[in-house]
């Protein structure tokens, strides 16, 4: 993934600040976990947040200020004990959201970057910014304009939760609400993750294969107040040379709370490197493909209709 030239240079943001990576974040390939990582990308958001809205923004009991969506590119593996440079840049204002980018910086070198919109939910649905946090949000913007990527197509939204070839359940837990008693953005990151953990089999098979996160891109359609199962689905989108995509969501009973699609390159393990899916293993991996029978209806993030 390229990024634009100004995402690689910490100077270039608004806010700065440096976290120690924790051992705990660590997985099973000795690398910080992608959910880790995203949680490095929330407190950046958190922290430019509180630096520039104040603390009366940090918790609520109305509204919430949580992102539609998030598109995270992992550029490079973040390895313990070194501290990671967490950056944050706002890049436009309206009424309805806000757009933040944020990058991760470890040992000179930017190791992941976050598209993310931020919008206000409050009473089951998205509203408008409040006037003070959208004019807190417009002082504060840099002016000059950066360069952005344009938004990637939206995951597949309109792929039914029946569609997916795999489902598994996710027992609610305390852990997964937040301090506004939410189910909370890394709770819903995680969930997406155990998704693809159980729908890959034909890949962790083969113990010479391995799989790397390239990018993960969330859209979030509603925040659900208090614990609850979880109803978990994942299936295969598009399979390329030596990458694929695969689409997720969780829902609490009939309501969906996230829609996912997630890159994934497939490595070998001995060597550290990107390796061709070949014709056996596209065999094996065909059963996975959702079904996606419809056209739907195409959406931008916020519940917005799509043009």
């Amino acid at each position: 993934m390229k990024t634009p030239a100004w995402q690689n240079d910490p100077e270039r943001y608004d806010f700065r600040h440096t976290l120690a990576l924790q051992y705990a974040h660590l997985d099973t390939i000795r690398h910080a976990n992608n959910v880790a990582v995203h949680g490095l990308h929330v407190e950046a958001r958190v922290r430019y947040q509180l630096a520039v809205l104040g603390p009366d923004h940090l918790f609520s009991d109305a509204v919430l200020l949580r992102p539609c969506r998030t598109v995270t590119h992992f550029l490079r593996e973040t390895h313990y004990p070194h501290d990671v440079t967490c950056a944050t840049r706002l890049i436009a204002v309206s009424a309805q959201t806000y757009r933040l980018v944020t990058g991760l910086f470890q040992q000179g070198e930017c190791v992941g970057v976050q598209d993310c919109l931020i919008g206000a939910w409050h009473a089951d649905r998205w509203v408008a910014l409040p006037d003070d946090v959208r004019g807190a949000l417009e002082h504060s913007r840099a002016a000059d304009d950066v360069l952005v990527s344009d938004w990637p197509p939206m995951p597949p939204e309109h792929v039914a939760m029946t569609g997916y070839p795999a489902e598994s359940e996710i027992s609610g837990r305390y852990a997964d609400l937040d301090p506004d008693v939410v189910i909370g953005e890394l709770a819903l990151s995680r969930y997406i993750e155990q998704s693809r953990a159980g729908s890959l089999k034909p890949i962790r098979n083969d113990p010479a294969l391995g799989m790397l996160v390239a990018s993960v891109d969330l859209s979030y359609h509603r925040w659900h107040h208090g614990r609850a199962n979880v109803r978990v689905v994942c299936g295969l989108d598009r399979i390329g040379n030596s990458s694929f995509a695969l689409a997720g969501a969780a829902a609490v009973g009939e309501e969906r709370l996230v829609t996912a699609r997630s890159t994934m390159v497939l490595i070998d393990r001995e060597k550290r490197r990107p390796t061709p899916i070949d014709d056996d293993l596209r065999a094996s991996m065909a059963p996975l493909f959702i079904a996606d029978e419809s056209a739907g209806d195409e959406r931008t993030a916020c519940g917005t209709p799509g043009g």
